[in-house]
This record gives structure tokens, C-alpha cells and sequence, in this order.
């Protein structure tokens, strides 16, 4: 009985260089990666297009209360919620929240005229507004911003490895027509 041995370098050489079956390996290695990218690119686009409308909500929402020459109260920033929500496409609208601030240079601070947030157990504190003062424009003297913050989350509609992405807003706007934009407790 006689036996055929190859040296390991020939088994080698012979194993390069045969091709058969390649391209079938190949599709199996790429296929779950170009399906995965495709998905991706997808979920991307959608959750850019979810941001861009939540700002544009956002802003929509800032622009009107500075056209405001009314004082607003709750039923108004409930209203202005509800607003937001049909415009943004956001798949959960968590709270929506209006803040008046007011600049004092002679102190250099800011202080809150009035905050009221649907959505959240308060509004915004005074206390908060030393961590928003990088934030937050260069103001005048005496000066009035109105500051809208939208807090929500995307959940992508397929897993590619990112689950509720928080996409809150911060929006800020000078008033327009009136000094201030006041509040109503009524």
C-alpha cells in the first residue's frame, strides 16, 4: 500500500490558490453587512429628519409666544404642547416647558421671570439658571428672552443598536411686540 503525501507547503500552495466556491463565501460574508448598512442609512435619515422637524417645532412654538401681546397661562402652553406634538415626529413627546428670563448687568445675572413646564413636576429654578448661563445669548440690561425646551425620545423603527434617543430642544426668542411676555395664573 503505497501513500500519497503532499508537504504542508504544497497543501498550502494547492489550498490558495484554489478558487471554487469564493464566490459564495464572499456573498455570505457581505450580504448581512450591506443589508445591516442599508438599514442603518435608513434609520439614520429618519431619525435626522425627526430632529430637524422637532427644532422646527420647536421654533414654531418660540415664534408665537414672542408675537404674544397677551399674558398666556396653562391652557395656552397645554395648547402649544399639543402644537408641538402633531408637528414633531417625535415618537414620544415627554414635556414641553416656557420660561421668561430677565438680564441684570449691574449683577451680570439672569433671573426667571416665570417658568411652566407641561410634561414635568416643575418648571424651570432659579437655580438652574447658573448651568444655562454658557447657553444662553448676550443680553442687554433689563432685556427678556423667552427660552422653549422640548424633552422627547426617537425609537428607531428597526434595532441596529440604538434604542430611545433623547432629543430634547433649546430654543430661545427675543419678544416681539410687547417688552415682556407675561404670565396669567387664570
Amino acid at each position: 500500500m503505497t501513500y500519497v503525501t503532499f508537504p504542508f507547503k504544497s497543501f498550502l500552495k494547492h489550498f490558495r490558490d484554489d478558487t471554487k466556491g469564493t464566490v459564495a463565501i464572499e456573498a455570505v460574508i457581505i450580504v448581512p453587512a450591506l443589508f445591516w448598512a442599508f438599514l442603518a442609512m435608513a434609520v439614520f435619515f429618519d431619525m435626522y429628519k425627526t430632529r430637524s422637524s422637532t427644532e422646527k417645532a420647536a421654533f414654531t412654538i418660540s415664534d408665537m409666544l414672542s408675537r404674544e401681546t397677551a399674558a398666556v397661562n396653562e391652557a395656552y402652553i397645554n395648547n402649544a404642547m399639543s402644537l408641538f406634538e402633531s408637528m414633531s415626529k417625535l415618537d414620544n413627546v415627554d414635556a414641553l416647558r416656557i420660561s421668561v428670563i430677565a438680564y441684570d448687568s449691574s449683577d451680570d445675572e439672569h433671573s426667571l421671570d416665570w417658568s411652566f413646564g407641561t410634561g414635568l413636576d416643575t418648571g424651570l429654578a432659579e437655580a438652574d439658571l447658573v448651568t444655562l448661563k454658557d447657553k444662553l445669548p448676550v443680553m442687554v440690561d433689563g432685556e427678556r428672552l423667552i427660552l422653549v425646551q422640548s424633552f422627547g425620545t426617537y425609537d428607531p423603527p428597526v434595532n441596529i443598536g440604538m434604542n430611545n434617543i433623547s432629543m430634547n430642544t433649546f430654543v430661545f426668542t427675543r419678544p416681539r411686540f410687547a417688552p415682556q411676555l407675561a404670565w396669567s395664573a387664570s
